[in-house]
This record gives structure tokens, sequence and C-alpha cells, in this order.
């Protein structure tokens, strides 16, 4: 009998050490991501935000502009959030925007990098590199895309050949509702490729269009909320969502 006691106690006091261990821990970790999130006395005001996982439910990814704008009446032109582990801060007025990419640029080259992204195009390319990196492929850039006549009337006119064939495109609804998605795409892209290669490609030409189809997903999955999750989690974890 008194075995059976001995090892009932037993067992209840493992039970309820186990969990006083557990409910330790879980403040313990509460208490280190507050320090963590702690805002410094100047920084940008914002919403309030969940333990860990930061503003991530607060913003709908489909109507982010409409939920900005409302963030933005409310806390003024800088607003501060939280994605899971990654701060950001959203700028927004004219003059501001102009300060913060013409007068203070050294301090904003650097973006975060999107797990997807590292992957597919690594850390290079105008548009995906960062910081030195990219101002120095910014510079290159600019430098021969006016040697192939950027700033230069000659672009002009491919500009107008290209906006005479999509109003073209466009005639060919007859007046029906459609989406101008893709079509505006392949202007936008056939101009490039007139710059680049010195020729555009016909509106129904198949394999052009499953490119821009192949981009445009890419696009897509950058900011799918999978895509943002896994951009959030710290980067011990990043090959945690595959």
């Amino acid at each position: 009998m008194l075995a059976t006691v001995g090892s009932l106690v037993a067992a209840l006091w493992g039970v309820l050490h186990l969990r006083t261990l557990l409910l330790g821990a879980v403040a313990f970790l509460f208490f280190v991501d507050f320090l963590k999130r702690r805002r410094p006395k100047n920084y940008p005001p914002g919403p309030w935000r969940l333990p860990f996982l930061g503003n991530i439910f607060h913003l709908d990814i489909a109507k982010i502009h409409l939920e900005l704008k409302q963030h933005v009446k409310k806390y003024g032109n800088l607003v501060s959030l939280n994605l899971a582990y990654l701060p950001a801060v959203v700028v927004t007025g004219l003059p501001l925007i102009k300060e913060v990419l013409t007068h203070t640029e050294q301090n904003f080259m650097n973006r975060p990098m999107n797990p997807i992204r590292e992957r597919v195009f690594g850390k290079n390319g105008l548009i995906m590199s960062s910081g030195q990196t990219w101002k120095e492929q910014r510079r290159f850039a600019l430098t021969t895309l006016r040697n192939f006549g950027l700033g230069k009337k000659t672009i002009e006119e491919r500009i107008q050949e290209e906006a005479h064939h999509l109003a073209e495109v466009i005639a060919e609804e007859k007046g029906q509702p459609f989406n101008p998605h893709f079509k505006i795409n392949n202007a936008v892209s056939n101009i490039i490729c007139s710059i680049i290669f010195g020729e555009r490609f016909d509106y129904q030409d198949a394999e052009f269009r499953e490119l821009l189809r192949l981009l445009d997903e890419v696009m897509y999955l950058e900011v799918s909320p999978m895509c943002q999750v896994s951009t959030s989690l710290p980067a011990s974890c990043s090959g945690v969502l595959g």
C-alpha cells in the first residue's frame, strides 16, 4: 500500500515538476521576446504586436495598401511594424520619402533577403542585390542603359511603337471587360527586349507568354503567406518550411 502511494506521489511530483519547467521556459521566452522587441525612445509608433508573431496577422496581403493607409492616418507618416522577427518601418508622404531616398540613401541601401529569392538568384543582379553590391551594379546598369538609348529620343520611338501595338491589342477586345495585366506586362517587356535584344515579341507568342507567366508566378510566390512567414523566421529556422 505504502509503495503504491509512494509511486503515485512520485508520479504526481514528476508531472508537476515538468509542468513547472515548461511554464518557466515559456515565461522566459516571453520575457526575451519582450526585451528584444521593446521600442527605443525615438522609434516610430505602430500597432500593438503579438508575442513572437508581431503584426503578421494584422495585415491582409490582398488589402495591405488599405490597411497601411489606416495605420498612417492613426500613427503618422512613419509607422513601425514587426513581421515576426523582421522589424519594418513604413515611410509615406513625398517629402519624407524624398529625404529617405536622396539625402540619407546610405542608411537605406540594405534590404532583407527573401529566402526564396536568395535560393533562386543568390545575391546577384540589380534587383536581388543589396548594399554596396547593389550600388555598384546600379551605377553599371545606368551607364549601360544610357549606351542603349536611355534618356535619348531613340528610346521614345520604341516606346511609342510599343504603345501603338498595345492600343491595337486592346482594341481587339471591342469594348468588352478584360484583364489588362498580361497585355501591359507584355508591352513593358517588349520595350526592354527591343532595347537589349533589338527586337520585340508578338503578343500571341506562346513561348514569350509562358516566360511572362512564370515570372508572374515568382512574384506572387514572394508575397504568399508561406513565403512571408519564412522570411520572418530567424536565419537558423530558414529551412523549416522547405
